[in-house]
């Protein structure tokens, strides 16, 4: 059962020593938490191979309690792949579809297939993901329709702070849902947005929210 809505950025340096964080964050987790961490949070651009990612994963897998859950995105095999976890392993990934070309992204990692943007259940909760720069397509909005909580992993710049909080505030409204935001690296923010607008840096998982809320609107 997923009760709690968390996120998390990181404030080590190097990539050694933020993975060992994560790690550090992921054993922090309760039963019953859903965390995120930011897009490549631990090593950036910088590709370090797919044993380093392989063995990062493994460490957070093995840091997991059961029943509590962390997502975040990294390197693998040429994607920026976004990965839940469990102390069961890998819940899902997901690989960023919209690559933001002004930071060169392409250059660095293959685009995956918008059909991957999608609702998976988790613990009976309808989840769903947009990397970074996927929050700003509308039609990517739609197909997470009916998802209980949208996760959205960035890397945002700072000087476009508040283009992330009002596109992850208004997704939270428009589509009814929780949202997890969390950028890491340039810009530091995580927040949880609820169905309603409001916002907080953790908060209970709460379905009559959403309920309540979609029948307030449907009576509108």
């Amino acid at each position: 059962m997923i009760s709690n809505l968390k996120s998390h950025t990181l404030n080590s340096l190097g990539a050694i020593c933020r993975a060992s964080e994560l790690c550090e964050f992921a054993s922090s987790l309760s039963s019953g938490d859903l965390a995120l961490c930011g897009e490549l949070c631990v090593s950036g651009y910088e590709n370090l191979g797919n044993k380093f990612e392989e063995d990062l994963k493994l460490n957070l897998i093995n840091s997991l309690k059961p029943g509590a859950y962390l997502g975040f995105s990294h390197h693998s095999n040429g994607y920026n792949e976004f990965v839940l976890l469990s102390s069961n392993g890998v819940e899902f990934s997901q690989n960023k579809h919209k690559l933001f070309k002004l930071n060169g992204e392409d250059r660095i990692f293959k685009a995956g297939v918008a059909d991957e943007i999608k609702i998976r259940s988790i613990a009976g909760v309808n989840i769903g993901v947009l990397i970074c720069f996927e929050l700003r397509f509308i039609e990517l909005w739609n197909r997470l329709k009916g998802a209980d909580i949208i996760l959205v992993p960035a890397m945002w710049g700072e000087s476009r702070s508040e283009h992330y909080e009002v596109l992850s505030q208004a997704l939270a409204l428009q589509n009814r849902c929780f949202v997890i935001a969390c950028s890491d690296m340039d810009l530091k923010f995580n927040m949880v947005f609820c169905p309603n607008g409001s916002r907080a840096k953790s908060k209970k998982f709460d379905i009559n929210l959403i309920n309540n809320f979609k029948q307030w609107m449907d009576n509108e």
